[in-house]
C-alpha cells in the first residue's frame, strides 16, 4: 500500500509570504515616515515610492527563472535574503541620497517578485481541497504581516539609530523565510535549458488558449475584488470628521489586521463552496459596506464601522482571488511560477481603473459619490459574475486537476 503523498500545510504559506508583505510595508510605510522625519518634501517621497514599486507591474516577465531548475524553496531563500539586504542598505543611505535609496528599494522589489512567484508555484502543487485555506493564509501573511511589520518598523525608527534600524529591517525580512526549511516539494528533473524553455512555452500556450482561463479572466479583470477604496480611505477621513489618530488606526494597522481576518475567513469558505460564486459574493459584500459609507451620516463612527467591514470584505476578496487563480491553473508542470505570476498580474488592472473611477466619483459628488461608485461597481459586478458562474460551469471541468504532472 502506497504512503499518502505529503504536501505543505496551508498555514505555512502565511509565514512564507511574510517577507513579501513586509518588503512592501518597508517601502510604503517605513520609508515615507523616515523621509518625512528627515524633512524630505512629500512630492519627492511619492516619487521614491512610485519608482520603487514599478517592478510589481512586470514581475511576470522575469518569473520564468523560477521554473528553470532550482527548487522553489531555494528561490525563497535567495530572494528573501536579497530583499532583506537591499532594504537594509536603502535605510542606511536614506539620509544621504534619494537616488541611491530608490535604486536599492527598486532592487528589493525586483527580487521580492520572485518570492511571490516561488510561493505561487508551491501553491499550485497543493491538493484542490486545501486551495482555499492556503489562499487565506497566504494573503493573511501578506496583508496582516505587512501591517504589523510596518507598524513595528515605525516604532523602531523612533527608538534606534539609522544603523540599528537597518539591522532590524534585515532581520524582520529574513527571519520568516527560515520556515522554507519545512517546504515539501518534488525537485524539477534535471535537463538541458532549451527543452525546459520548450516545455514552459508549451504549458503557457495551453494555459492562454484554455476556455477555463478565458472564463476566469472575466472574474479576474472585473471590478469585483479590487478593494479600491483602501487606496483612498485615508484621504477621506476629514469628510467623516475623523481625527488624525482615528484615520491612522482605521486605515492603518487595524485595517490590515481586518484584511487578514477576512482573508482567513474567505479561504475557509472557498474550501466549502464554489469558488466562482464566492468571488461574486465578495463583490456583494464590498458593495454592502461601500453603500453604508455612501448613505450613512458622515461621522467618525460611520468611517470606522464602514471601513472595518470593507477591510474584511477586501481580505475576503484577496483570498478568493488567489483560490480562483489556483483553480484556473490546476497542477502545473513546467510553468507553475510563470503561469501564477501572469494571472496575478491581471489583478493590477481592476485596482488601477477602480481607484480612478472612485476618484472621479469623489471629484463630482464628494465622499458619497466615491463610495456610491464603488458600491455600484461591486454590486452590479457581483450579480453579473454570479450569473456568469452558473452560465460557464461547463468550462470548469476537473480533467486538469486529475492529470499527473509530468517530469
Amino acid at each position: 500500500m502506497e504512503a499518502p503523498e505529503k504536501h505543505n500545510p496551508p498555514w505555512l504559506f502565511g509565514v512564507l509570504c511574510l517577507p513579501y508583505g513586509l518588503g512592501n510595508a518597508i517601502i510604503t510605510i517605513l520609508i515615507p515616515y523616515l523621509l518625512r522625519k528627515q524633512g524630505v518634501p512629500v512630492d519627492r517621497i511619492a516619487a521614491v515610492v512610485a519608482v520603487s514599486t514599478v517592478p510589481t507591474i512586470w514581475a511576470f516577465v522575469y518569473s520564468p527563472v523560477v521554473d528553470m531548475g532550482l527548487r522553489r524553496r531555494t528561490w525563497l531563500f535567495l530572494a528573501a535574503g536579497s530583499a532583506a539586504l537591499f532594504s537594509a542598505f536603502g535605510v542606511l543611505v536614506s539620509a544621504r541620497s534619494l537616488t541611491t535609496l530608490t535604486a536599492f528599494l527598486f532592487l528589493s522589489t525586483v527580487v521580492s517578485g520572485l518570492i511571490s512567484s516561488a510561493n505561487g508555484a508551491l501553491l499550485t502543487a497543493l491538493p484542490a481541497a486545501v486551495h482555499g485555506r492556503a489562499a487565506g493564509w497566504y494573503n493573511a501573511g501578506n496583508i496582516g504581516g505587512g501591517a504589523l511589520g510596518g507598524g513595528l518598523a515605525i516604532w523602531l525608527a523612533d527608538r534606534v539609530t539609522l544603523q540599528g534600524l537597518a539591522v532590524c529591517v534585515a532581520l524582520i525580512l529574513a527571519l520568516p523565510i527560515l520556515a522554507a526549511f519545512r517546504v515539501v516539494e518534488t525537485p524539477i528533473a534535471r535537463s538541458a535549458v532549451w527543452p525546459r524553455v520548450v516545455s514552459l512555452g508549451r504549458d503557457l500556450r495551453t494555459l492562454l488558449t484554455s476556455r477555463r482561463t478565458l472564463a476566469g479572466l472575466v472574474f479576474l479583470l472585473s471590478p469585483v475584488g479590487s478593494a479600491a477604496i483602501a487606496n483612498l480611505i485615508s484621504g477621506v477621513g476629514p469628510d467623516y470628521r475623523a481625527s488624525a489618530g482615528e484615520v491612522l488606526l482605521i486605515s492603518g494597522i487595524a485595517g490590515g489586521l481586518l484584511n487578514a481576518f477576512g482573508s482567513l475567513a474567505g479561504g475557509f469558505l472557498c474550501d466549502r463552496m464554489n469558488v466562482r460564486k464566492a468571488y461574486a459574493f465578495s463583490g456583494l459584500l464590498a458593495a454592502l459596506f461601500a453603500g453604508y459609507l455612501a448613505l450613512a451620516s458622515h461621522t467618525p463612527f460611520t468611517y470606522a464601522a464602514g471601513y472595518s467591514g470593507y477591510a474584511i470584505a477586501g481580505g475576503f476578496a484577496y483570498a478568493v482571488f488567489t483560490a480562483l487563480v489556483l483553480e484556473i491553473l490546476g497542477p502545473q508542470r513546467h510553468a507553475a511560477a510563470t503561469s501564477y505570476s501572469l494571472l496575478v498580474a491581471s489583478a493590477n488592472l481592476p485596482i488601477v481603473y477602480m481607484t480612478w473611477f472612485d476618484g472621479l466619483g469623489y471629484k463630482h459628488w464628494g465622499a458619497r459619490g466615491m463610495m456610491s461608485v464603488d458600491a455600484l461597481a461591486n454590486g452590479i459586478g457581483g450579480l453579473a459574475l454570479l450569473w456568469f458562474a452558473v452560465y460557464t460551469r461547463r468550462f470548469w471541468t476537473r480533467e486538469t486537476s486529475q492529470a499527473k504532472p509530468s517530469s
